[in-house]
């Protein structure tokens, strides 16, 4: 499934396998390329990238994952997510599956990988904002 990003969200940049938006101002998407792959370096990249754009901004946020492109996520990907992401300046993943495939991706991950920052899975972004805005009005502000 191909996630297309809505009218408003501004392009922020690329990673090697996904484009990441700002879609709100506290509130950035990682949407993967078609059938991409997640390994050690990928799961680096995407936390560096983020962690740039809220020390730019000044402020923690939070970032919503689709998660219906990720047509792979190995160990070492899961690894990073898990033990990098404790110094993360995101304050929550919220990680989106609306296919049956891309949520028992993210059910898989969230079981194995026990990530030290909140990480909920939903079947929509409309169903992930209300708890995103309330991990951010808890954890977010200056950095």
């Amino acid at each position: 499934m191909i996630v297309h990003p809505e009218p408003g969200w501004r392009h922020l940049g690329t990673t090697s396998n996904a484009d990441v938006f700002e879609i709100a101002a506290d509130v950035v998407a990682v949407v993967p390329h078609p059938d991409c792959t997640d390994d050690e370096g990928s799961a680096r990249e995407s936390l560096l990238f983020q962690e740039a754009h809220w020390r730019k901004l000044g402020r923690r946020g939070a970032a919503v994952v689709f998660m219906d492109p990720v047509l792979a996520q190995d160990s070492g990907a899961r690894a990073v997510y898990a033990n990098e992401s404790r110094r993360a300046l995101s304050v929550c993943f919220a990680l989106v599956g609306e296919t049956f495939f891309g949520h028992a991706v993210s059910a898989v991950f969230t079981g194995l990988a026990k990530p030290a920052v909140p990480t909920q899975v939903f079947r929509s972004l409309a169903e992930a904002r209300p708890w995103m805005a309330e991990m951010i009005a808890a954890h977010g502000g200056p950095v």
